[in-house]
């Protein structure tokens, strides 16, 4: 009888936490919903203006963008499993393609500096690949993006000198700003390479934390940070092999870029490929500073005003950017809000009861 009635709390106890969970999937759908619905609000300018500029567009290019720009998202999802191979986990390229449009919605709706969408990353790849490595396997994809900006800079500024374009100061405001992103990389490795001050500090705060947060489970905090270094210690031991990460970033941003003209070429315009790769260049570069708080307008508003002082017309440069920007929310939006929301914790059927765990392939 006593085992018996042990069973049964345990089973309440277990039935009552998938209920919980399961309410917690709800309220993040819910707010997933919410976010998607104050972005279509914000973005509601640009969406309705699309339908007077559509008519002028060159509709086999649209269909064309609409090709290339998933297939950047598919680029993530290489990037994603060269990297975690190189941490020792093969994980498919399909739960890695939904996973990159997933964490693109969550980046986009909740402007943390990519943050969030680093740690909804390990939800997606939970439990095959340890949330401390998740998490630096979507930090290096920051940093080598960010790297793969800076190597393509020459190229832009190479094609607009040798056109004679004008737009000089927009070439030095770049090149400013990727020197401080650089000096701000080279901060940040300084900083995680102080392994022992990282893990007291983290410790100590931990402690701390849990006079205001009793629950806290500081153990888990401390498994987090040693899943962490034990991946960034197997990265920097097997520097060959991030060479194959690094590649599928540069792809990634070509991919882009290459959208990018695309449109121009929807208005029937052929310009200097130098002022499409500047104006991605440096809008990334404004958006690595603004997305920390806003995601909308920053991107758009410095895209629009580097093509102006390049020499691009106003009306131009506003249809280009704004159709851009449109076709962004309208092609990798809506299929990431889906993903987002399957790979919300789940509530699954186990022997003892109910259980949360991640949607596996």
């Amino acid at each position: 009888m006593r085992l018996r009635k042990s069973y049964n709390t345990s089973w309440r106890r277990s039935k009552s936490s998938g209920m919980k969970k399961w309410r917690l999937r709800n309220l993040f759908t819910l707010l997933g919903v919410a976010a998607l619905a104050v972005i279509i609000v914000l973005n509601r300018g640009e969406l309705e203006s699309v339908w007077h500029l559509l008519k002028d567009l060159r509709w086999y290019v649209v269909i064309l963008v609409a090709i290339v720009q998933p297939a950047s998202y598919w680029v993530n999802g290489l990037y994603y499993r060269s990297i975690l191979r190189v941490f020792g986990y093969d994980v498919g390229i399909r739960r890695l393609f939904e996973g990159a449009l997933a964490t693109n919605f969550v980046n986009y709706v909740l402007p943390t500096a990519g943050l969030a969408g680093a740690g909804y990353l390990s939800q997606v790849l939970s439990p095959e690949v340890p949330r401390g490595q998740s998490v630096l396997t979507q930090l290096m994809r920051y940093a080598l993006a960010s790297l793969a900006v800076l190597i393509m800079l020459p190229v832009g500024v190479a094609l607009l000198f040798l056109s004679h374009d004008s737009g000089h100061s927009v070439v030095r405001a770049t090149i400013v700003s990727a020197i401080a992103i650089t000096l701000f990389g080279v901060v940040v490795v300084a900083f995680i390479q102080q392994e022992s001050v990282l893990k007291r500090a983290i410790t100590w705060l931990a402690n701390a934390s849990k006079r205001f947060f009793p629950k806290l489970d500081t153990k888990t905090i401390q498994n987090f940070v040693d899943e962490f270094y034990k991946g960034y210690r197997t990265m920097t031991s097997q520097p060959r092999r991030m060479l194959a990460p690094f590649m599928w970033s540069i792809v990634y941003i070509v991919l882009e870029i290459g959208t990018f003209y695309l449109v121009f070429l929807a208005f029937g315009q052929v310009i200097n490929p130098g002022i499409a790769v500047m104006a991605y260049l440096f809008a990334n570069i404004v958006s690595i500073f603004g997305g920390v708080v806003v995601s909308t307008g920053v991107f758009e508003v410095s895209m629009a005003g580097t093509l102006v002082a390049l020499g691009t017309p106003l009306a131009l440069a506003i249809a280009v950017t704004t159709v851009y920007r449109a076709l962004n929310l309208l092609i990798g939006l809506p299929p990431g809000f889906y993903y987002y929301r399957k790979y919300l914790p789940n509530k699954v059927s186990s022997g003892h009861g109910n259980r949360a765990t991640s949607p596996q392939h």
